[in-house]
């Protein structure tokens, strides 16, 4: 959500710079040209755009209700919005891990499975864009089906 805002606003003052009188205020009153105000607007966008594109920032659903932990999530990116969804059921659950990568700007959490008499890991999942409180919440959640 806060990238298409950061779009829209960018895309709204290049948009007031072009169509409007807006660009002869801003030169008049600042003395900058037209095309730098556009470079910088762009600028804010393409930094904003690309610590989520690093951070990867996703939307996640998590749901323990019944005998089976779900897991569903996609990254909020433009060009991979892949929907996956990780259904462990809870007697399989094993447990789960969380990293770092790009010095504490990506958080992820692997989940562990027991299937066949063996450990599975599944794909990490990024959990950069949780709060603090939402984190811990899922951990806390999930640590009650970690066994012993």
């Amino acid at each position: 959500m806060q990238k298409r805002i950061m779009a829209v606003l960018s895309a709204v003052l290049v948009a007031l710079l072009f169509f409007t009188g807006f660009d002869r205020f801003l030169v008049g009153l600042t003395g900058i040209p037209r095309w730098a105000f556009i470079i910088l607007f762009m600028s804010f966008f393409v930094v904003f755009y690309t610590y989520h594109l690093l951070a990867a920032s996703a939307f996640i659903s998590y749901n323990d209700e019944e005998n089976k932990i779900v897991l569903r999530f996609y990254q909020l990116n433009l060009f991979k919005s892949d929907k996956i969804s990780y259904e462990i059921p809870k007697r399989d659950f094993a447990g789960f891990k969380t990293s770092y990568k790009f010095k504490k700007l990506r958080e992820e959490m692997v989940l562990f499975r027991k299937y066949q008499g063996k450990m599975v890991k599944y794909p990490p999942i990024p959990i950069s864009a949780l709060t603090k409180s939402e984190r811990s919440k899922l951990i806390k959640s999930l640590n009650k089906f970690v066994p012993l």
